[in-house]
């Protein structure tokens, strides 16, 4: 067959057949993700893979229906004999249908997460149940065939049909809506109405093995166990002659898959999987040595996203081939950093932390993969920094010094403290600038040789990044220093002039600069975006070219120009490509270099790229490859899902949960449903999630939110649980949803639960309480009113016993008050008889004494006589005069008066002579009488004076007394 003729077949095949929409590249090995046993912890074979309509993954495995949600691994149920699962199919209502050895039937999830099985065996007669394993399980429009190489079992309408073979079925093949069998005594059959016929010329396919087969225009397309491919048209079979029908030969065919662009994807059983084109060249060939973890090959599904899920005698893969991006390995799958890749003769060289390593990449991105691998270049074991085409020669600048590769060694052209890299100076292309660790070093090209001439004096700061201007400046760049802009003498040896710029020059800081040539112009990278300089202050400023595709807040890392005037960059930890559009503005793409994040090796970012619209990035996991050409969807939707809810206080009590058998404690009837009234005590939930989008599924984010607890969502983060304590009674609704690597967000998932008060808060409990209360408000009002009733008692008694305490006690006062008050009157009344007693004898005593006086008058005026002459009746008047005079001075009378005065008055006379000493004896006596209540005309013959006379000595008395002319003297005599 012509190689046309299998380009055409092949080609046809994408019209006919379901290709599954994914590529592959041609270049380097496409990213897998490899699942062990040990991180799934399941058994290590799987059979079959299918994917639901939410994008969850389901594995046929030996212990069960293996289920992964992009974070978690799970078997989610088991068949009735819990045998080991061979095959799936699902059914638009993801209604999963199961083969096993000995057993087939259905599962469903239920909406507590659990999914339930159901045997269809039942439904078989019991001569038909003596099978084996069922291997191929396919839902058609509305029915379900299951295969085992005993009997094939059609489910249709609740009931089975068997078809049972003559000796052995081998294979069965779903071929767009047609169902081929392969029988070892038959040939090739067609299922037909139930019944399997025989194809043109069936008998010589026995034998053949049969693994797969594909339709197109001209005929079916066969893959063979060990014989490789055919072609089958019009009754005739025929070799499908491909460049690795020694490896499909020699390794046996197992699976296979058709991608699109008309590939094949072929697994086997020893050599793990090849992939073809449509004339049979190899393009891939992923085996255990390129990263596949196991040889054999089970079965192949491409999911949504385009990646090619491998499940394998021992484990699972993931190959992510509709990825543009894809890494350089060789046969021995070693691991190193690149620090730099270069293309030169035909050859990819890449500079290492071991050395420089060389590919024949011409047979390379030419699928010549087999028994190619990178070999190593003699004379360089440690750090090679960079490489590069200077000339016609391709030099090396190493930790020991600068070197020449020539074929498979090296040789060194000068032994320096260890060299970074090399520029050649403009306007002279036989000079080269070498940076080194301690200054600057010139090479000359004498007859296309470089030669070593000597160390340019004048700097010796290392010179790591440099490169160099039209006016033959040269810019280098210290990552914590600043940058250096130096110029050299006529002869280049020694540095004639050199000026510095850092933060103070303009920069945002001295930390992190870098320079580089970018259309001639030279650019700075710092940690603010992209700078200039400005020509005529020369203080560094922001370029604003960039501040729309890159920003002013980002670390510029790298800025590359390739052959297609796009500009290549790292920004952050983010890679892209900037290409400039008629109107000058950029148009950036970074989606397809998310996976390069965290790769790097910091300080030695490194892309290389070609004429040809090849790109090299240099990592610390080695050398990944870029293909433009090459296009994935990167805004794919996908859901995020909750994986599990439980309670976990007082105990863990699951809720939710796909995984086996978690609820068995429950009853079949509880089981089917979902509880999300949780009483109290069970107010501690833990929450597990997941997103159905495989593509670096450890970088996707997720953000959440309580709603009923929570006023919003949470920052995005790489946590797949959460867990709320202490959750107060309400209606919540828990959200999730995640952010991919290419910040697609996924659909929300959503779990709604709702927390009962505890028993103390509920509805019964406040009518409880409200008749407790009003139980207590009534025996309060009782025991009030008793205790009222008691006390108004109690007063009226207390008041009984106070009325007559006091009257006795107001009759004893009584009785005292008599008592003393007849003492007072006693004491009084001798007082008053005392008084009396003692003013009858002064009365009497006075009576004798004035008895004595009027006798003494008597005589002297019986001597009167008028016989007498003048003089001595005058003597005898006067003498008389004399006598009544002292009679009415009276001190003697006066002095008893006032002890008696003052006895009756509370010793007024003394208070009144001690508060106003200047009262005379007249005014004491005059004061006396006021006491006494005397009006004037009384008082006037007791002290022996006029009326005139008492009112001014009471003037006089009023003065001393300080008294105003208002207040009444006797008043206050009264009161004193």
């Amino acid at each position: 067959m012509t190689k046309f003729t299998i380009r055409i077949l092949v080609l046809s095949i994408s019209l006919l057949y379901p290709i599954a929409n994914a590529q592959i590249k041609k270049i380097g090995v496409p990213f897998i993700t490899n699942y062990s046993p040990k991180t799934y912890k399941a058994a290590s074979e799987n059979w079959d893979v299918l994917q639901d309509s939410k994008g969850m993954m389901f594995f046929a495995n030996h212990f069960g229906i293996m289920q992964f949600d992009g974070v978690r691994w799970s078997i989610v149920t088991q068949p009735e004999n819990k045998s080991m699962v061979r095959s799936l199919a699902i059914a638009k209502n993801d209604k999963m249908y199961v083969g096993a050895q000995g057993e087939f039937g259905y599962t469903i999830q239920l909406p507590n997460g659990q999914y339930k099985y159901t045997s269809l065996v039942k439904l078989i007669r019991h001569s038909a149940r003596n099978f084996g394993d069922v291997l191929h399980t396919v839902v058609r429009k509305n029915e379900v065939v299951f295969f085992s190489n005993e009997e094939i079992f059609i489910y249709k309408d609740n009931k089975i049909k068997t078809i049972r073979s003559q000796a052995k079925f081998d294979d069965f093949f779903e071929v767009n809506t047609e169902i081929y069998v392969s029988d070892n005594i038959r040939g090739l059959l067609k299922l037909e109405n139930d019944v399997l016929v025989e194809i043109e010329n069936s008998k010589q396919f026995i034998g053949l093995k049969i693994r797969k087969i594909f339709e197109t225009k001209e005929g079916l397309i066969l893959l063979t166990q060990k014989n490789g491919l055919f072609s089958y048209k019009n009754g005739q079979l025929k070799s499908f002659v491909t460049k690795v029908d020694h490896l499909l030969q020699q390794n046996q065919i197992s699976t296979g898959i058709l991608l699109s662009d008309g590939y094949f994807a072929i697994g086997t059983r020893q050599t793990g999987l090849i992939v073809i084109d449509s004339e049979g060249n190899l393009i891939q060939h992923i085996n255990k040595q390129t990263g596949l973890q196991n040889e054999y090959v089970t079965n192949l599904k491409v999911d949504t996203e385009g990646n090619l899920w491998v499940t394998l005698k021992e484990g699972i893969s993931l190959i992510q081939i509709s990825s543009p991006l894809s890494k350089i390995l060789d046969a021995s799958n070693s691991e190193t950093k690149i620090y730099c890749s270069q293309i030169y003769q035909n050859k990819l060289f890449i500079a290492t932390d071991n050395g420089v390593f060389w590919l024949d990449w011409e047979r390379y991105k030419n699928g010549q993969h087999e028994n190619m691998h990178f070999q190593h270049i003699a004379g360089m074991s440690e750090n090679v920094w960079n490489i590069g085409v200077f000339g016609n020669s391709l030099l090396a600048f190493e930790k020991n010094g600068i070197f020449e590769i020539k074929g498979n060694s090296a040789e060194l052209l000068a032994k320096t403290d260890g060299a970074w890299q090399g520029v050649l100076i403009p306007n002279h292309p036989d000079l080269l600038l070498v940076g080194g660790y301690n200054g600057l070093y010139l090479l000359k090209n004498i007859n296309n040789s470089w030669v070593y001439q000597h160390k340019i004096k004048g700097f010796e700061e290392s010179s790591r990044v440099m490169v160099t201007d039209a006016a033959e400046n040269i810019w280098i760049a210290h990552g914590y220093k600043g940058i250096f802009k130096i110029r050299f003498n006529k002869t280049f040896d020694t540095v004639s002039d050199i000026q510095f710029y850092n933060d103070k020059n303009g920069f945002p800081s001295s930390l992190f600069l870098n320079t580089f040539k970018i259309n001639n112009q030279i650019l700075f990278g710092t940690t603010k975006g992209v700078y200039k300089q400005n020509s005529h202050s020369n203080k560094m400023i922001p370029d604003l070219t960039f501040r729309k595709p890159l920003g002013l807040e980002n670390h510029i890392r790298l800025l590359k120009a390739d052959h297609q005037n796009n500009i290549w960059y790292i920004s952050g930890e983010n890679t892209g490509k900037m290409s400039q559009k008629a109107g000058g503005n950029f148009t950036v793409e970074e989606l397809p270099f998310r996976k390069l994040r965290y790769l790097y090796i910091p300080g030695f970012e490194n892309i290389q790229t070609t004429a040809n619209g090849d790109v090299f990035f240099g990592t610390q996991d080695g050398l990944i490859h870029y293909n433009t050409t090459k296009n994935k969807k990167y805004q794919a939707k996908y859901k995020a899902v909750i994986s599990e809810v439980k309670s976990i206080f007082p105990k863990d009590s699951l809720l939710f949960s796909s995984r086996y058998d978690v609820l068995s404690n429950q009853t079949e009837s509880s089981k089917n449903k979902l509880s999300t009234v949780l009483s109290h005590s069970n107010n501690a939930l833990h929450f597990s999630f997941a997103s159905l989008c495989y593509d670096e599924a450890d970088a996707t984010k997720y953000e959440y939110w309580l709603e009923g607890f929570e006023p919003k969502w949470s920052d995005w983060n790489l946590q797949t649980e959460k867990e709320y304590t202490n959750l107060p009674e309400n209606e919540y609704v828990f959200h999730v949803r995640a952010k991919n690597i290419y910040d697609v967000v996924s659909e929300e998932a959503v779990f709604k639960f709702e927390i009962l008060p505890p028993w103390y808060r509920t509805t019964w409990a406040y009518i409880l309480y409200l008749i407790l209360f009003s139980i207590l408000i009534y025996t309060i009002i009782k025991y009030q009113k008793n205790l009222a009733e008691r006390e108004r008692e109690q007063l009226i008694l207390n008041q009984e016993k106070e009325l007559l305490r006091n009257r006795a006690e107001l009759n004893e006062q009584k009785l005292a008050l008599e008592k003393e008050n007849m003492s007072i009157m006693r004491e009084n009344l001798e007082a008053t008889i005392n008084l009396k007693n003692a003013k009858v004898a002064s009365n009497t005593v006075n009576l004798i004494h004035l008895n004595e006086i009027l006798l003494s008058i008597k005589d002297l005026i019986g001597q009167i006589d008028k016989k007498n002459d003048f003089n001595t009746n005058y003597g005898l008047l006067t003498k008389i005069n004399r006598i009544i005079d002292h009679e009415l001075q009276g001190d003697q009378h006066w002095n008893e008066f006032e002890e008696i005065f003052n006895q009756l008055h509370d010793n007024f006379m003394q208070r009144l002579k001690n508060s106003f000493p200047e009262l005379t004896p007249r005014d004491m006596r005059l004061c006396a009488y006021l006491r006494m209540n005397f009006n004037t005309k009384e008082i006037a013959p007791l002290l022996g004076i006029s009326v005139r006379g008492v009112e001014d000595t009471r003037y006089r008395i009023r003065k001393k007394l300080q008294l105003s002319s208002e207040a009444n003297i006797t008043e206050y005599i009264l009161n004193f």
